[in-house]
């Protein structure tokens, strides 16, 4: 029996900067709470939208401590614990382990492309390694390796991995996985529009998703997120998904996190800019953002986003 059930809409929280560059712990705070009041079932840190990489070994761990701190019950977390070398993965699981994290997610290793038995023992040696329930991370486009669904139906059966996030361009991959899993293993997904692996997903009895658009919008991604149990369901997740899908879309217009923090930026929540080599968000998609959020009412001060980043 799986420890942990991952489901439903996971936002990935950004790392706010103060202009000084430094990591502000004050508005990761508000963040989360956010999220926990707003329907999110569980939140996301160290992950892409996080600049984990950009991050310092202090600044990691000063995070994961901040977060777990402010969840503290009110909503659950998930850590990316991933790293290049299996010794550093077991390491940072350790530490999430310790902070009280409610499970971990491992990406595959970037840039050394391995194979697919590797692929299963990195995996493996991770989940031997901690009992804390593990989510796997298949995200080809920036590791330069996809984890095929043979391997992921093969790490299914240990007990201490309990889902997977895919977050690539294969929508045949998520159903090939849900077939040799006969259904159950946990799946979910990235909203990232253009690999439209949402209606996929849902439809296959999957999850949900672990999102960026769910960091400006947790309630509607969270209605889309929602395991189907009845035809209201999917009515729900049509009607949510594609009035949403042109900020979906705008949110990976540039390389994630640099949409969405200009995004939450707009609405007061005061996140700063992202840590560089990232930019700021072009002007002309920073206008077609503005124009995409006004549209949905995202922008108007009684918008639920713009009242609670108002809030002291």
């Amino acid at each position: 029996m799986k420890k942990f059930n991952v489901e439903g809409s996971w936002p990935a929280l950004v790392t706010p900067f103060t202009e000084k560059d430094e990591v502000n712990y004050d508005m990761l705070r508000k963040l989360v709470n956010f999220h926990a009041e707003n329907n999110s079932t569980g939140v996301l840190l160290m992950g892409s939208t996080g600049e984990a990489i950009l991050l310092t070994k202090d600044e990691r761990k000063k995070i994961i401590d901040t977060v777990i701190d402010e969840a503290n019950g009110k909503v659950p977390v998930m850590v990316g614990v991933a790293a290049t070398s299996t010794r550093d993965t077991l390491e940072n699981a350790k530490y999430a382990k310790e902070a009280g994290a409610d499970c971990g997610l491992v990406v595959q290793p970037p840039y050394i492309k391995p194979t697919q038995n590797a692929l299963y023992h990195y995996f493996k040696d991770a989940a031997d390694a901690t009992d804390l329930p593990l989510v796997i991370y298949n995200n080809p486009e920036r590791c330069g390796v996809n984890v095929e669904p043979e391997t992921i139906a093969r790490l299914a059966r240990h007990e201490n991995i309990v889902a997977i996030k895919e977050a690539g361009p294969n929508p045949y991959g998520v159903m090939r996985t849900i077939e040799l899993t006969r259904g159950n293993f946990n799946v979910l997904c990235c909203d990232c529009a253009f690999y439209a692996l949402i209606p996929v997903v849902m439809a296959s009895g999957g999850k949900g998703t672990s999102n960026v658009t769910g960091s400006m919008c947790p309630r509607e991604l969270a209605e889309i997120s929602k395991p189907w149990e009845s035809y209201e369901d999917v009515l729900t997740m049509r009607k949510r998904l594609y009035r949403y899908l042109p900020l979906i879309r705008m949110m990976y217009s540039e390389s994630n996190p640099v949409p969405l923090k200009a995004a939450l930026n707009m609405v007061g929540a005061d996140v700063g800019k992202p840590r560089k080599p990232l930019t700021e968000l072009s002007e002309g998609n920073m206008k077609t953002m503005k124009q995409t959020l006004d549209r949905l009412g995202i922008l108007e001060e009684g918008s639920y986003q713009r009242q609670f980043f108002s809030k002291k």
